[in-house]
């Protein structure tokens, strides 16, 4: 009788062997596309990251004490880190000057720009960066540039050329990349300060943005007196995660950044403030530690100098806003014009009218005509 239930329960085995197999196929299938996952997406490191409430990051000073120390001409027991000593390949010096005398600048534009840019360059100096384009005020703008990764000397002799005739590009001698981004950025607070110091207001702009001066302006004047030495105004992104998967743009490593959250940044494309700020956190961003992420950098400077991020990413975007005239009347920059001339002929510009007449008519209708209240 036992004999015949074993045989029994070996047949049912048996003939349950298929199915059997199948879940062992899923469990392993579910198993190995678990793995993929988790290593693509580098989930370990994700799980490793520090709380951000132990957010340490070097130098750990009083940055504060430090930059008034500076500011009254001591001298910190501690050494600067990151005092950036690029010669300068162009420098326009006199981009900020009337007949030598330094001129009392309301914005100056400080844009960042790819060397080989030229076009975005030319409908950038036609457009929103026109100089003095808002009645009443002196805006002034300088492009910061590195030098190619190849030393092309064809395409340095072009910007030599642009820079003769324009006399507003500040270019060094670092590599032109996107990871040298904070070494632009640092090269841009350092030439305002030293060549630009009477402008009050500076505005940090990728090549790539749509810019409404004339909106601009109108933020920028409701900046208190109070508010002049601790505020920067953008589109301020807040418990950010760093990326942590292999292989991307921006991906960085637990060694590099153990934490959970970036501190508070704003978008580096878009951001503004009073100079009086702009020399604390030039000072500020010599004691801290590079990294390689121009607007996360700007973040911690900012954090560990305690000044004020406003946010305004109602009026400040970093994508692309789709175009009406109710959305653009009311806004500051926009992300997203990698091709600035099909843009504004779309808008209603021909190319033979921004070089005859040096303006975009269609940009005139965009900022004055839709910026009236």
């Amino acid at each position: 009788m036992a004999h015949a239930k074993m045989r029994l329960w070996h047949l049912r085995v048996f003939r349950n062997q298929p199915c059997i197999q199948m879940v062992h196929g899923a469990i392993i299938g579910i198993l190995l596309v678990t793995a993929f996952y988790a290593y693509t997406y580098n989930i370990y490191e994700y799980l490793m990251t520090t709380p951000f409430s132990y957010f340490r990051y070097p130098l750990e000073i009083d940055m504060p004490a430090v930059v008034n120390q500076v500011l009254n001409n001591g001298k910190p027991s501690i050494a600067p880190i990151n005092s950036l000593y690029y010669p300068y390949v162009l420098n326009a010096e006199s981009q900020c000057k009337e007949d030598g005398t330094e001129e009392n600048v309301h914005v100056l534009f400080v844009i960042k720009s790819a060397i080989d840019h030229f076009e975005r360059r030319d409908i950038i100096r036609k457009t929103w960066a026109m100089e003095n384009i808002v009645p009443g005020y002196i805006t002034k703008r300088v492009f910061l540039l590195g030098v190619s990764k190849d030393r092309d000397k064809n395409l340095q002799h072009r910007v030599g050329l642009e820079s003769l005739r324009h006399e507003d590009i500040v270019q060094q001698y670092f590599i032109d990349s996107y990871y040298n981004n904070t070494v632009k950025l640092m090269m841009g607070f350092k030439w305002a300060i030293s060549y630009c110091h009477n402008a009050k207001f500076l505005a940090f702009l990728d090549d790539d943005y749509y810019v409404s001066p004339h909106n601009l302006v109108k933020l920028l004047d409701k900046v208190s007196v109070s508010q002049m030495q601790d505020t920067i105004i953008g589109h301020i992104w807040k418990s950010s995660m760093p990326f942590r998967i292999r292989g991307d743009k921006w991906y960085i490593s637990l060694k590099e950044y153990p934490y959970r959250y970036w501190p508070p940044y704003p978008t580096a494309g878009s951001f503004f403030l009073p100079m009086e700020t702009a020399e604390r956190l030039y000072i500020a961003m010599q004691y801290v530690k590079m990294l390689r992420f121009d607007d996360v950098f700007v973040g911690i400077a900012a954090w560990k100098l305690k000044v004020n991020l406003v946010d305004d990413h109602k009026h400040i975007s970093f994508v692309r806003v789709r175009y009406s005239k109710e959305v653009y009347r009311n806004m500051i920059a926009v992300h997203g014009f990698d091709n600035m001339l099909r843009s504004y002929i779309k808008f209603g510009t021909s190319k033979k009218k921004i070089d005859e007449c040096g303006t975009a008519t269609g940009y005139d209708r965009m900022t004055v005509k839709f910026d009236s209240d």
